[in-house]
């Protein structure tokens, strides 16, 4: 039997989340320009319009491209569940551009190390939750 909150390996759940978002950079470049979400001010992840556009494609060979916009709608979707605290320590990780070092973020954050990695963990943990309904969670 399911239970609805099992006990959660923090450990094994942060490394799966680690390892998606881990490729989110790529994932972007892989599904182009339109096929990646645009990030407001907010940290709100927007898909761009003219994606969705595989799903008319049924029956007929995915492509990579298409394969990395799926995921990006995942992902998306997952982020805009989250807070704007939790989905900003999360771009900022995972999903900036210019990508910065961990001392770099917790000192934009104005937060100790220490700090820095517990609210991560936290985040990373509600991004495994609201991700597919919980499909990153691993349990002890």
């Amino acid at each position: 039997m399911m239970l609805l909150f099992p006990e959660i390996d923090r450990k094994k759940t942060k490394k799966k989340v680690h390892d998606l978002l881990g490729k989110y950079r790529a994932l972007v470049r892989i599904a182009g320009e339109n096929g990646s979400p645009k990030v407001t001010t907010a940290y709100t992840f927007e898909m761009k319009n003219g994606s969705g556009r595989f799903s008319q494609k049924s029956g007929q060979l995915v492509d990579r491209k298409d394969l990395a916009e799926i995921e990006l709608i995942k992902i998306t979707n997952a982020m805009n569940q989250l807070d704007e605290y939790d989905r900003q320590l999360l771009y900022d990780k995972y999903m900036d551009r210019n990508f910065t070092t961990n001392i770099a973020i917790y000192m934009k954050h104005h937060m100790s190390e220490s700090k820095f990695y517990r609210e991560l963990d936290k985040a990373m943990i509600r991004f495994a939750e609201s991700y597919e309904s919980g499909k990153l969670l691993m349990e002890k």
